[in-house]
Formats: C-alpha cells, structure tokens, sequence
C-alpha cells in the first residue's frame, strides 16, 4: 500500500492527518487506541485485572 507523504494538500489546503483513528471506549469510560492484539479494554483496566 503506498502511504502519501506526511503533509499534502486536498482542496487546497494543507492536511496534516489524511487517516482518522479509531478510539474505542472501554467499559470504564477510558478512550483507548487499540496497541496490542486483540485488545478489547483501556491499558488502566488491563494492568488493574493483573493486580488482583
């Protein structure tokens, strides 16, 4: 996949960001950007299970 440039214009103006993110929301009310496999909960939630 050929990924453009960091900056390039559209409509003649400059984008910064051509890609949106998806941000889950966990069930705490955490946003979380998903950086493990199969990740299905914010990194607070995963590291307070592993407390317990």
């Amino acid at each position: 996949m050929n990924l453009p440039s960091k900056t390039f214009q559209k409509h003649g103006k400059w984008v910064e960001k051509p890609f949106l993110t998806h941000i889950p929301v966990c069930a705490c009310g955490n946003k979380y950007i998903k950086t493990r496999e199969n990740q299905t909960k914010c990194i607070k939630c995963i590291y307070k299970a592993e407390e317990r």
